[in-house]
């Protein structure tokens, strides 16, 4: 029987998973092995609908949106990968004058 060892195990390829893997690496984790059953991203993350914005009530939320269009927007230049992003903004209907204010 073949034993494999690996300084750090990532079970999952969705989005949670190959982040992690990824900045593991980047931080300088030299033996990272990313598991998954089936494609990458072919799970749960593959049915999301895929939506990042950054408008939120919420600082945090508001940074955390920004952080992550502008690491989508860079993603493309530091891995070699498409990953098909398109910006098109969002649009948010107000029915009532209480949404408004």
């Amino acid at each position: 029987m073949t034993s494999y060892t690996a300084d750090v195990v990532v079970i999952g390829g969705g989005v949670m998973g190959t982040s992690i893997a990824r900045h593991l690496v980047r931080a300088g984790v030299r033996d990272v092995v990313l598991v998954e059953r089936g494609e990458l991203a072919s799970g749960s993350t593959s049915k999301a609908a895929g939506g990042v914005r950054a408008q939120f009530s919420d600082e945090l939320n508001i940074r955390l949106g920004a952080r992550s269009l502008e690491a989508f927007g860079r993603f493309e230049e530091e891995t070699g990968q498409d990953i098909g992003l398109h910006r098109v903004g969002y649009l948010f209907l107000l029915s009532t004058p209480q949404e408004v204010t």
